[in-house]
């Protein structure tokens, strides 16, 4: 296990390029590129997180998460999550989420969620949702989910098709 002492100072003071080990804990840091087997991440930013297993990140984000394991965060957030496992994501927001195994969502919000299954709980959003099962409990919303995505498609489709149709006619 990694000890970052050194990088827990201040943000402005504590700034690290990379930290590599097999289980790495950060806290109060700003850092480029974490990559280890289980990553724990808080109170700070940070580019890249790259795990072997689990990450959990609390009061920090990142642009791009990616576990093979489960992935945690709480008061934080994300560009782009990639989750081996279930991902629970409690009073953050995050961009994108492409997940293995279950979503769950509690008062935060998920602009595209790509899973096995997901949940938005009270205060919570979610954009677009695509998974066989789709669970939204009182308080929490759901824009687009597979049904309304797989209309849109189609009605996209047709649309398109008679466009083409129209600009071939006009073009003889």
């Amino acid at each position: 296990m990694i000890d970052t002492d050194a990088l827990a100072k201040p943000v402005e003071e504590s700034v690290a390029r990379e930290v590599t080990a097999s289980e790495v804990r950060v806290e109060r840091s700003a850092v480029g590129l974490i990559r280890g087997e289980t990553v724990n991440f808080s109170q700070g930013g940070v580019g890249a997180v790259l795990a072997g297993g689990d990450v959990s990140v609390r009061q920090g984000g990142g642009r791009a998460l990616i576990a093979s394991g489960d992935l945690r965060i709480e008061q934080g957030g994300g560009g782009m999550l990639l989750a081996g496992g279930d991902v629970a994501l409690s009073r953050g927001g995050v961009g994108s989420l492409l997940a293995l195994g279950e979503v769950r969502v509690a008062q935060g919000g998920v602009g595209v969620a790509i899973a096995r299954e997901v949940e938005a709980g009270q205060g919570s959003i979610v954009g677009i949702a695509i998974a066989p099962r789709v669970e939204i409990e009182p308080g929490g919303r759901l824009i687009i989910g597979l049904r309304e995505a797989l209309v849109g498609g189609a009605v996209a489709g047709v649309v398109g098709a008679i466009v083409a149709a129209l600009i071939g006619r006009l073009r003889r």
